[in-house]
C-alpha cells in the first residue's frame, strides 16, 4: 500500500496489478510504435531504400561501398530506413555477410567516445577506458581489430545525429579519421554512413570530407499529412487488438502530430501514449479523449527532452531569449539582442566561445523550425527587414528544461547590463 503524506490517497499495489491482468486488452505488440522498431514495409521511402540499396549491394561481393550522408528534419525515417536497408543485406544469400555498427552521437558525444564505444563493441572484452588514452593509440587499436575480427568481409559504421558534434573540437579530425580507415586495414573494408538531423549540415565541413561522402547526398524530406496517416495505419495494424481502435483516433494523431512536430516519430508516440492512457483506465477502446490527454503529456516531455540534448551553445540561445523575456516582457526580441545576451553569458561559462551574428541566426532557425520559437521577419521601415523573435510555448516550460542543465541551472536569474 503506498500513501502520500497527509494519508488521504491510497494506492494499493497488488489490486492494480490484479485488475490490470484482468482488464481489457489494448495492444498485441506495442513495440511496433517505437521509433526502434524495423517493419516489413516502409511507407513513402520507396526512392531513399533503393539509393541506399545500390550504394551499399556491392558490399555482398565483397567490394567497398562509398561513404554516404542521409540527412533530413528530425523524424523523416533516416535510421529506421538504414536499418531496413541492413536487415535485407542480412537476409541475401551471399558468401559475404556485413556487419554494422550504430552510433548516436547523442549519446557518445565526443571523437574519443565513439573510437571507444566501436572499438569496446568489437571486442566486447579488452575494453578502452572512458578516458586517459591518445586518441591515435585508439585509432591503431582499432584498426588491428577490425582486420582481425572481420577479415575480407564489410564493415558499415553508421554514425547518427552527427550534427550535435558539428561545434565540438576534434569533430572534422574523427570525420577524416573514420574515412580514412580503409587506407590503413589490410584486409577488413569499411563504409561510413553519416546520418545528419540538419539540412545544411555539410555546408561547415571540412572540404576533404565533403569530397569523401560522396557527390550524391540522400534527402529525406518531411512526411506529409496523408503519408504520416499512411504509416499510423500500418503501425496500427501490428500493434492494436482489432476494433480498439475508433475512427477519430488516427486522424487526430496525424493532424496534431502534423501541426505540433511535423514528423513521423511524435505521431507514433501519440498514438503509443493514447493506448496506454486508455489501457491504464482500463477502457476497451481508444479515443479521441485519450488521443487529447496524451498530446499534452507528450508535449512537455518532448519540449523538456528535446532542450536537454541540444548543443550547449543552442541551450544558451534559449537563456538568452528566457533572459530578455523575464526581465523585460514588454520588449520586442530582434537577432541582435540575442547576440548581445549571448556574448556576455557566455563569459559566464568557462569554456564557451562566443558566436558570429550568422551562426547564432542559424541556431534561431533550427529552434524555429521544431517549434520552441517563432522567428517572422517583419520590416522595419528606413531600418530594414528583421526577425522577431518570441517563443512558442510556454515560458515556464522553458525554465523547467534550462534549470536541469548544470552549466545554465546557476545564470537563470542572471540581468545583463542590457535588460
Amino acid at each position: 500500500m503506498l500513501k502520500n503524506h497527509n494519508n488521504n490517497y491510497k494506492f494499493n499495489i497488488d489490486k492494480f496489478y490484479k485488475n490490470y491482468l484482468k482488464g481489457p486488452r489494448i495492444f498485441k505488440n506495442r513495440d511496433a510504435l517505437e521509433s526502434s522498431y524495423v517493419p516489413d514495409k516502409l511507407p513513402h521511402r520507396d526512392t531513399q531504400i533503393k539509393d541506399i540499396i545500390e550504394k551499399t549491394a556491392c558490399a555482398l561481393l565483397g567490394d567497398t561501398p562509398q561513404n554516404f550522408l542521409c540527412y533530413g528534419m528530425i523524424g523523416t525515417g533516416k535510421t529506421v530506413t538504414i536499418r531496413y536497408v541492413s536487415q535485407k543485406l542480412a537476409q541475401e544469400n551471399s558468401k559475404i555477410k556485413p556487419s554494422w555498427i550504430y552510433i548516436n552521437c547523442n549519446i557518445f558525444s565526443t571523437p574519443y567516445r565513439i573510437l571507444a564505444h566501436i572499438y569496446n563493441t568489437i571486442s566486447r572484452q579488452d575494453k578502452i577506458p572512458p578516458t586517459g588514452l591518445l586518441k591515435d593509440i585508439i585509432f591503431k587499436n582499432l584498426i588491428r581489430l577490425l582486420d582481425s575480427k572481420f577479415g575480407n568481409s564489410i564493415f558499415f559504421l553508421v554514425l547518427d545525429e552527427i550534427n550535435v558534434l558539428a561545434d565540438k573540437k576534434g569533430f572534422n579530425e574523427i570525420l577524416c579519421d573514420l574515412i580514412k580507415l580503409n587506407e590503413n586495414l589490410d584486409n577488413c573494408k569499411t563504409s561510413l554512413i553519416v546520418i545528419s538531423n540538419k539540412l545544411k549540415f555539410w555546408e561547415n565541413l571540412d572540404p576533404r570530407i565533403i569530397s569523401n561522402l560522396g557527390e550524391e547526398h540522400i534527402l529525406f524530406p518531411l512526411y506529409s499529412t496523408d503519408q504520416l496517416k499512411d504509416i499510423l495505419i500500418e503501425r496500427s495494424k501490428i500493434s492494436f487488438l482489432k476494433g480498439v481502435l475508433t475512427k477519430e483516433v488516427i486522424p487526430l494523431c496525424t493532424v496534431l502530430a502534423t501541426m505540433k512536430y511535423g514528423y513521423a516519430q511524435k505521431a507514433l508516440e501519440l498514438l503509443r501514449r493514447a493506448g496506454e492512457l486508455a489501457e491504464r483506465a482500463q477502457n476497451k477502446i481508444i479515443t479521441v479523449k485519450h488521443v487529447r490527454k496524451a498530446q499534452k503529456e507528450l508535449e512537455n516531455d518532448y519540449i523538456k527532452e528535446y532542450i536537454k540534448n541540444l548543443p550547449l551553445q543552442a541551450q544558451i540561445i534559449l537563456l538568452s531569449i528566457y533572459l530578455i523575456s523575464k526581465f523585460n516582457p514588454e520588449h520586442t526580441i530582434i537577432s541582435g539582442d540575442i547576440y548581445n545576451i549571448h556574448s556576455k553569458v557566455a563569459e559566464l561559462i568557462p569554456g564557451v566561445r562566443q558566436l558570429t551574428r550568422r551562426r547564432i541566426a542559424d541556431y534561431i532557425n533550427d529552434l524555429s523550425l521544431v517549434g520552441i520559437i517563432s522567428a517572422e521577419v517583419k520590416s522595419m521601415g528606413h531600418y530594414g527587414r528583421t526577425k522577431i523573435i518570441k517563443f512558442d510555448i510556454r515560458m515556464k516550460l522553458i525554465e523547467k528544461a534550462l534549470v536541469k542543465i548544470d552549466r545554465i541551472q546557476g545564470i537563470l536569474n542572471y540581468k545583463p547590463i542590457f535588460l
